[in-house]
Order: structure tokens, then sequence, then C-alpha cells
């Protein structure tokens, strides 16, 4: 009845699939009483204007309300609203991956009815699950153009299985192609499992006939070989994949592939489904295989390609359908081969200010270095010192950090709102790069703004031995990063009199850090929250007339404030230019200095969108290395750029 109507799409799901995702935000609880007949409708309208729109979608009303529906209908205009309804729709397929038995592959197939005859082909398609026992089989589909996916789970691994599955597939290529006359691929190019069945489609004249093409423009069948055409009727049923168990931090994981557009390392070793899959096939060749000499080798090369270069960064899991974050498995990969480090990282731990204090002894000794040798010779004789050291010392550039200083701290008025403010271990260690002459130290340049904004700074003590425990917890060193984090809790407690003072930490990803450990102790913010709700409403803004980059980190995306971050630096600046085509920059807290080539692969498409920009904007200090050094422009961090913009306001002035 919606075929005629001026309706851009309607969805289809059935009762089967509802469960999978009937706990997921936009659904109504209505959906967990609803009757096994029942069949979901997801109806899209649009028009070129809004009266256009309000024309087509009454015409779609009055042609729905000519049935009886479960629930009313309502149809929202709200982007947010309506996202969250379609995500809802495209992560079915994975809702029934996250589901599934460990061990067990998800298949997928998509087939096409006539459009008049497509409730019935449900009804049919629904028995052939019943009669095989797929009991958490599900079908969705473009129900516009009679097309259909319907997905299940198998288990490959004994010969009854696959029996019951070969049993299946014949009886969904009879049904369709014998009784409804329709197609085996509706959308999808067909593959090996259809491949048995394309004569039956097609009849054996144009089967001959797709051979004899096929044979001319590919004698030497080397273009897909068996995958479209083939004669062995068996071979949906070999050489099957199969998922087995590995680390349940990725059992779930189906292998789809969502992730991989958002990993750092994606052009330069693995990306996270293949370290996934790499994964999976050590461990089963760990059961079966112990000794073998395959193992050996997959689990040396896993160790530069799988481990070294994850940036452990996390943004996997936020396009994951399922929610894996690879970076856990990294993670607890190394933290099995450092065990035998536990001690040392205890060590450092309780050591850290006087490490943070080598590091800028180290820092200002190759300033000096510098300054008589320049950059070219120093970073000739660090290239040499690498390869001498195995890639321990790391490779000098003008982008390099000189110490970082710390400003004096004078006593604010009694009478102003006080302010906890954390520098992070990056930013109290590495100070702007030694070719950004004139730029501040990251802590001078908080004490600065917040002068501006009229708070009193306070610093929690020992603050140069504080350290949120992410440098530790990155490396698999759990209980040092546990210890340190509990130990900066309780001098930010301290400090902010229990909580009554907001805490501000000058980098987003040890605000994440903690917050993932100690979620609701404190009033914890990182640069963009703070600005947003305690320095903009305290000063006046005059954007600098410039063009400036800006790069969301990880944790910034993580946390959902890439918007926000656009529009803090949109108050601050004439011109904001955000590069397309970088996600994560690869630099990953010490990653970029032990493995350049992860940094530069990351960024290797930043430069080409900059857009003008002279100066580019974030929230980590260590990021702003590696993209300063892959932009050729100075990167600092936006509390700089808020900085620059923020004018006092007069005394007397009120605050909102």
């Amino acid at each position: 009845a919606l075929k005629p109507a001026p309706v851009s799409a309607v969805e289809l799901i059935d009762r089967a699939g509802l469960p999978s995702v009937e706990d997921r935000p936009g659904l109504a609880a209505a959906l967990a009483a609803l009757g096994p007949e029942v069949t979901a409708l997801l109806v899209e309208v649009r028009g070129a204007d809004t009266a256009e729109l309000a024309a087509h979608q009454a015409e779609a009303e009055a042609v729905i309300s000519r049935f009886t529906t479960v629930q009313p209908l309502v149809f929202t205009s709200l982007p947010e609203e309506f996202s969250r309804l379609w995500d809802i729709r495209k992560g079915m397929f994975p809702a029934v991956g996250a589901v599934r038995e460990t061990g067990t592959t998800v298949i997928i197939e998509d087939v096409a009815f006539p459009i008049e005859r497509l409730s019935a082909a449900v009804r049919d398609l629904q028995k052939l699950f019943v009669k095989y026992h797929y009991d958490e089989a599900i079908l969705f589909g473009h129900a516009l153009e009679g097309n259909l996916h319907f997905v299940f789970t198998q288990d490959f691994g004994t010969e009854a299985e696959v029996q019951r599955y070969a049993g299946l597939m014949d009886d969904v290529a009879e049904l369709v192609v014998g009784k409804y006359d329709g197609s085996l691929k509706a959308e999808h190019g067909t593959g090996r499992n259809m491949a048995p069945f394309v004569e039956l489609e097609w009849g054996s004249d144009a089967y001959a006939l797709m051979q004899r093409i096929k044979a001319l423009f590919d004698p030497d069948g080397l273009l897909n070989p068996g995958v479209i055409l083939n004669t062995n009727r068996r071979v949906h049923l070999e050489n099957l994949k199969p998922l087995p168990a590995a680390d349940p931090i990725i059992d779930k994981c189906i292998e789809c592939g969502f992730c991989e557009p958002h990993c750092p390392s994606r052009e330069l070793t693995l990306s996270p489904r293949q370290r996934i899959t790499v994964w999976r096939e050590i461990a089963r060749l760990e059961r079966d295989d112990p000794d073998g000499k395959q193992r050996g080798e997959l689990q040396a090369a896993y160790q530069y390609q799988g481990i070294d270069t994850c940036a452990a960064d996390g943004l996997c899991s936020l396009a994951c359908p399922v929610g894996i974050n690879t970076g856990d498995l990294t993670r607890a990969l190394r933290h099995r081969s450092g065990r035998q480090f536990a001690g040392r990282a205890r060590w450092l731990g309780e050591h850290f200010e006087g490490i943070t204090g080598l590091a800028r002894l180290g820092l200002r000794a190759a300033s000096l270095t510098r300054a008589f040798t320049g950059d070219a010779v120093l970073g000739a004789l660090t290239r040499g010192l690498r390869r001498v050291s195995g890639g321990r010392v790391p490779e000098w550039d003008r982008w390099m950090p000189r110490a970082a200083t710390w400003p004096h701290l004078e006593i604010g008025d009694e009478d102003q709102p006080r302010v906890v403010c954390l520098p992070s271990c990056g930013s109290r260690t590495l100070g702007p790069a030694v070719s950004d002459r004139g730029a501040a130290s990251l802590p001078e340049t908080v004490i600065s703004l917040l002068g501006k904004a009229g708070y009193s700074v306070v610093l929690p003590e020992g603050v140069d031995g504080l350290c949120c425990g992410m440098a530790f917890h990155s490396k698999g060193q759990f209980d040092a990063a546990r210890r340190k984090g509990r130990e900066l809790l309780a001098a930010l407690l301290d400090a902010s009199r229990d909580g009554r003072d907001p805490v501000l930490f000058d980098a987003s990803p040890c605000l994440h850090h903690m917050q993932e450990q100690f979620a609701g102790r404190l009033a914890m913010y990182e640069p963009v929250e703070f600005v947003e709700h305690y320095v903009l409403p305290r000063v006046d803004p005059v954007p600098v007339a410039e063009t400036v980059a800006i790069h969301v980190t990880c944790s910034g995306r993580k946390l959902g404030l890439e918007a926000r971050t656009v529009a803090l630096a949109e108050a601050c600046a004439e011109r904001v230019t955000v590069p397309e085509h970088v996600s994560c920059c690869g630099f990953a807290g010490d990653r970029g200095f032990d493995f350049p080539e992860l940094n530069a692969s990351a960024l290797k498409h930043l430069r080409v969108g900059l857009n003008g920009a002279r100066t580019g904007y974030s929230t980590s200090r260590t990021c702003e290395i590696g993209l300063a050094r892959h932009a050729g422009i100075p990167y600092r961090s936006i509390l700089e750029l808020v900085d620059r913009a923020a004018r006092p306001r007069p005394p007397g002035t009120s605050v909102s």
C-alpha cells in the first residue's frame, strides 16, 4: 500500500528481531509485550521544504490509517530521534552477533520476493527457521522493494550442524525460486554460499551462457574463481571459517569491519578486525598445535603488527556494533607479557616526581645541544642513537618539545571562587615545541586564563609526583595504574575540599581515564567542558583574526565532545577548519616516540586539510607533538586559544 505513496523508505523488522534491540534507546518499553505475529515498520518521508514534508507525511499517515496497528503511528522530525531509530535498524545484523554463543558464526543472506506476496513469503521463511530449529533467526529488510535479509547463527563444528545448515539453504533456495519466483540475491553480490543455486534460479541455458562469457573474459580463471560460477554443488559447505573462542574481550566480534576506518594503524599493520582474526588463529593453534612452527611465527609477527603498533585508543569501540574495544585486548596482552616488569612499574610510580624531573632535565640538555648544533645535526645524531639503541631514543626534529616551565603561583583572593588544576604529567614535562617561539607552557596558560576569569588556582599537594595512571594502564601495568589513580583521587579530594571545588584536567585523556575509574567522586572536567561551564560565562571572548585547525582527541570523541570542541574554537577564532580523514593521530602517549611510523601513517592526510591554518589546537600535549610534526605548524592546547581570545570583564560586571 505504501509503494505508490511519497515515502523514501519503509524498513521491516520481524518480531524475532525486536528482542535483540528492544533495550536500545529510542524503543518504547511496550515492545517487550508485543505478540509473536507483530512486525515493525520504520517509515521515512522527505520533502524539499517543510510544506512538502508535511504533505508527504499526511499522505503516508492516510495510507497507514487504513490498517490496524498495535501501536499508534508516530512520526518525528528531531534529528537525534530519527538517527536513533535508523541506528536500531542498522544494528539488527550486529545485534544478533552480540548475543550469539561463543564459537558460532553469524550468517546473513538477502533475498527478494514480489512485493504483493511479501507477507506470505515472510511467514514461509519463518516456518523454515522453525523447521530447522534456528530459534534466534531474524528477518529485516527494505519492504518497498520486497528485499529481505535474514540472519542466524551457525555452529560448523560438527557434521550434524553442517547438514542442518545445508538443509535450510536448500529449502530457502526452493522457496524463493520455486514457490515465489524471487531472487536469491536481492541487493548484495552473490558468493560461494549461493553459487550452488545460481543455475536453479536462472536455468541451464542462461547458466551455460554465463559460463561461456566468463571463459571469454577470464580464460585462466583468475578473477574471483568459483565465487559466482561453481560446478561444485557443495562449495557452500566446504572451507567453512570458524570463529573460535580466543578471549572474552573479543569473542563477540563478528568480523564485520565497521571498526576499520577509525583505526590509525589500518594502513600500516593491522586493523582491529585483523588483530582479532589473527589472535583467534593464534589461540586456535595454541590449542590444536601448541608446538607447531606456524603458531610461533604468527605470535612473533603479532608483537609488532598487533601489539606494538596498536594505539589502544578505543575509537574502534565507538564504531563496533557490539562495543568491542580492541585496545582492551592489546592492553591485556601487554599485561600478560609484562608481568616481570610489575616491580619496576611500581618503583617508577613511587618515584614519579624524580622521573618527571629527569625528563625535564633531558629536554633542557637537548635544547642546549640544539642551540649549538641546530636541528639537522641533532636529528642526525639522534637517528644514529636510535639505530644503536634499538629504537629506544626518539628522533629529534624541530617539533620536539622543550622542557616545560612552571609559573609563579600567587595566592588568590579568599573571596574568589577556587579551581583545582591538575597539570598532566605530559604538560608538566613537555613544553612547547623548540621552534614555537614565544609560546608559553600549558601550566602558565592555564593560570593566565583562570586569572582572567577571576578564579583562585589551587594545585594538589605534591602535584609533580601525581599521575592519573593512564601511562601505566596503557602498557598493561594495571596494579601500578590503580595505585597512581587512587593516589591522585585522594590528592584531588583534599585539594577540592571533598569535591566542593571543580577540578580541571588540562588533558582530556587523563580526565577520561579518571572518569572511567572514579566516576561520580568529583566534579572533574577536561578543557572544553570546563571552559563552557566556568570560563566563557566570566570573560568576553574576542575571536582571533586567523584560521585555526582543530583536532579532537580520541578521548574527546569518546566523551562526545566533537561538536562542542569545534563550537568553542568558533567562539575564539574567526575561521575554524577540521581536517578531513583524520581520526586518531596515532601518537598514543609515547607510541609516537617509539613507533613514529604509526603517527605518520595516521596523519598522512593531515597537511592537505589545513586550509590555510597557521596554528592547530587540541587537548593533549603528546598528540599535539605528532600533529605539529605532520602538519608543519604549531599545535597547542585549546586553552591557549581561549586565553588569546578571552578579555577580562571590567570590575563590578555581573557574572551569570
